[in-house]
């Protein structure tokens, strides 16, 4: 695939000789610089043939032509002219990289990692690096060595974080090896409790949860004691109704998470949760408690906590997992609200005006959907 990024210009045209100085030479010297500069490389192509026929010897020629054909998509043409650029000066900047460069292009992997590899080494062209790690990443890939190709993309998130090419190809390399790896799983374990698990988690995403609880009872069957199957099942009935008997039904998922796999702090949060809305204020305590125990900086069982306490009059025990809460996500309104409400009843009103200002601050749509009982209401 063509990637589209602009690196310098490799070196300008150096000065024609003497006797070289007529001005069909110059026309088209300076109609090649300007092209170049401005990257408009069909214009670059046109006046660098030309020149490549009236000064066959000049190797910055055949590279820039080079250069010109491979942004142009022409990987074929580019190679032929870095490759005549070689042979005229061996020694000439950056001609080896665009070889390998453009073997890539072309899909000789093989033949361009070198190349690729010393070109990422390189950190003193920024865009020449970032150009070679993304061609060295697909070239991995295309050699399965997916070890590699990995290794190289978590390489140029650290250098590139922000780039959205380097962003897109790494996610790209990493759905690619999960996919062959979940071939894999289908291929040599079709009807294991893995494939299983993996089969609800797709239905669960394109929101089919009837299939989804089917394939998580599956994978149950074939290992009852497989841990995180109950809490996802309880997740998905709680997803496909809140009728009565329904959470009665995640409710038991979720108490047979809590055995097989104690430390599930979402188990736990669950439970406190469905406590919580049914009136069950001491039991959603305990249950919250044992999820923050388990996962100090889990922001929705603190404020669960809260929520419970100052359901229970309890407003000075609420603020500090309100306090925690605001700090893991200052971003998050609900905190402020829940502590201007807090701090209100122990009557603290400049507190608690000060937090119902940063509440209004992060965004107010209607303070009721964060519920005006802060101690009732699925957060």
């Amino acid at each position: 695939m063509r990637l589209l990024l602009y690196v310098a210009v490799m070196a300008l045209l150096p000065p024609l000789l003497a006797q070289q100085q007529e001005s069909d030479l110059d026309r088209y010297s300076d109609s090649a610089r300007q092209a170049l500069a401005a990257r408009k490389w069909s214009d670059a192509v046109q006046a660098l043939e030309h020149l490549a026929r009236l000064a066959p010897d000049v190797p910055q020629v055949h590279a820039n032509l080079g250069l010109a054909y491979f942004f142009e998509g022409r990987p074929a043409n580019a190679l032929a002219s870095f490759e005549k650029a070689q042979k005229l000066n061996p020694g000439l900047a950056q001609v080896q990289l665009m070889i390998g460069l453009t073997e890539a292009e072309l899909g000789r992997c093989s033949e361009a990692m070198s190349a690729l590899a010393a070109g990422f080494d390189d950190r003193s062209d920024q865009d020449m690096n970032k150009l070679s790690g993304l061609h060295l990443l697909r070239c991995y890939s295309e050699l399965k060595q997916p070890d590699k190709a990995l290794s190289t993309g978590e390489m140029l998130l650290a250098r590139y974080p922000a780039d959205p090419e380097v962003l897109y190809q790494v996610s790209r390399a990493h759905a690619e090896r999960s996919s062959d790896l979940m071939s894999t799983l289908l291929r040599t374990a079709p009807e294991s409790a893995w494939t299983h698990y993996a089969n609800a988690q797709v239905q669960e995403s394109l929101h089919h949860l009837d299939n989804a609880a089917r394939e998580y009872r599956l994978a149950l069957e074939r290992d009852p004691g497989m841990a995180g199957v109950h809490y996802k099942l309880g997740r998905v009935i709680l997803d496909e109704s809140r009728a009565p008997e329904a959470l009665e039904r995640a409710r038991h998922e979720f108490e047979l998470e809590s055995k097989t796999a104690p430390n599930n702090a979402d188990a736990e949060y669950e439970l406190g949760e469905l406590d919580r809305e049914q009136g069950r204020a001491q039991a959603a305590v305990g249950h919250f408690a044992r999820a923050i125990q388990l996962h100090p900086d889990f922001l929705e069982a603190r404020v669960g906590m809260a929520k419970t306490l100052l359901g229970l009059g309890q407003a000075a025990e609420a603020l500090p997992h309100l306090q925690v809460a605001a700090r893991l996500d200052p971003n998050d309104k609900v905190p402020h609200y829940l502590l201007a409400s807090a701090y209100k009843t122990l009557g603290d009103s400049d507190q608690a005006a000060r937090e119902f200002e940063v509440y209004r601050k992060l965004g107010t749509d209607d303070p009721s959907a964060v519920s005006q009982n802060p101690g009732s209401g699925h957060n």
